[in-house]
């Protein structure tokens, strides 16, 4: 049974979002080819008229590799198979992507398991998918071209803002789909229609980021501007690795701020959230890389530093604190309240003395740690306002290297 718009407001609004993407208006689909739909977000989204990311999913009835195949040579695309499930992605500049999957349905064998797949119809694989919203196809090639194709009623739940799941066990098949229904719910503006959200907050204490599926939706939700309100109707829900502190969602919004300071160091803003958001022990036990681990320990850690970076009373005392932490430290100094942190970024961080150490061996300083301590003493001059010119830097330097002594 399916439901089919050809004519409607959603539908013009679909065929308006693939004339304008600079990847789908360019295809020229092969005559003989089966029916080919755009499905889940990027359909949601035209029917939203709101942005959307740089993924674009594309469901084939019929062998989806050899079309990727032709695709990326037409388009000059690069082509990553998947033989087992039946799936290619084609990778463009840029950041964008097309992803090209054989209709099929899927089984599990336990929770949180990858799934058994085997070939199946459109009308399968968009029952396989994970809410309503996503299980709706707009029919790019074939039969009905043109046409929307909404069997469970994702349409009206987008004009209810309601996120709501397919089935009832899907959070029991795959845990990691309570992280993405808060994923999108934060995202949206939506919430979870009743019955799915009684059956997250039941399935809240298998949720947990010692499985990989969980640990990556968590690192996509962490990447996203609604983080914070996530966390918040996750820790709702009764998920344990929310982290409790009363002053978490202080402590993101700051970090959002913090991101914007001129100078502020690249680093990447989900594993800091991480940090920030979740609870210590569940961060340092996720299944997520070692680097974005760390990360969260480093910018925890900065947030316990930053009463000593903000009883420091001269610059060179905050250059001295600062110089010596990781980026993310730095970053969770000035979310702990160190506000100097944002003027050493921009300022104190890269002044430059006249005074180097060439200039030290030309005045007859022999190499060696004198050089490197007279550079340290010139610069907290310089940071301090008490050697304004190269005469008086060089003073300096000359007196702490030994010479004048």
């Amino acid at each position: 049974m399916r439901d089919v718009i050809s004519h409607g407001p959603d539908a013009s609004a679909v065929v308006a979002w693939v004339a304008r993407d600079p990847i789908l208006s360019r295809i020229q689909w092969p005559g003989a080819a089966p029916r080919i739909c755009l499905v889940g977000g990027a359909v949601r989204d035209a029917i939203l008229g709101v942005p959307h990311g740089p993924d674009v999913d594309v469901v084939v009835e019929g062998e989806a590799i050899p079309l990727a195949a032709g695709i990326g040579r037409d388009l000059g695309g690069r082509v990553v198979t998947h033989e087992r499930f039946g799936t290619a992605r084609v990778e463009f500049a840029h950041g964008r992507h097309l992803d090209l999957v054989s209709a099929r349905r899927e089984t599990y064998a336990r929770p949180g398991a990858l799934p058994d797949v085997s070939p199946g119809d459109l009308a399968d694989d968009l029952a396989r998918r994970d809410f309503t919203v996503n299980a709706i196809a707009f029919v790019l090639h074939g039969d009905g071209a043109g046409e929307i194709i909404d069997p469970h009623g994702g349409r009206d739940d987008i004009r209810a803002e309601r996120i709501r799941s397919l089935r009832a066990d899907a959070f029991r098949e795959d845990p990691s789909r309570v992280v993405r229904a808060l994923r999108y719910a934060s995202r949206l503006g939506f919430r979870m229609e009743e019955a799915t959200e009684a059956a997250a907050r039941d399935a809240a204490s298998g949720v947990t980021l010692v499985h990989s599926r969980v640990s990556d939706e968590l690192a996509r939700l962490l990447a996203e501007d609604s983080a914070t309100v996530a966390l918040e109707m996750g820790a709702a829900l009764g998920l344990s690795w929310p982290d409790p502190d009363t002053l978490r969602g202080d402590r993101l919004a700051a970090l959002d701020v913090a991101l914007t300071r001129p100078g502020a160091p690249a680093v990447s803003p989900w594993a800091l959230r991480l940090g920030l958001g979740v609870e210590p022990a569940a961060a340092a036990g996720a299944a997520l890389p070692a680097w974005a681990r760390a990360v969260a320990r480093e910018v925890r850690d900065g947030v316990k530093r930053a009463r000593l970076v903000a009883a420091a009373k001269r610059p060179s005392e905050v250059d001295a604190l600062l110089g010596a932490m990781p980026a993310a430290a730095q970053i969770g100094a000035f979310v702990g309240g160190a506000d100097s942190v944002a003027t050493w970024w921009a300022t104190w961080r890269d002044l430059a003395a006249e005074v180097g150490g060439s200039d030290l061996v030309a005045a007859g300083v022999a190499p060696g740690p004198g050089i490197g301590r007279a550079l340290r003493a010139v610069r907290r001059a310089v940071l301090d306002g008490t050697a304004t010119g190269r005469a008086e830097q060089m003073v300096i330097a000359l007196d702490e290297a030994g010479r004048n002594r």
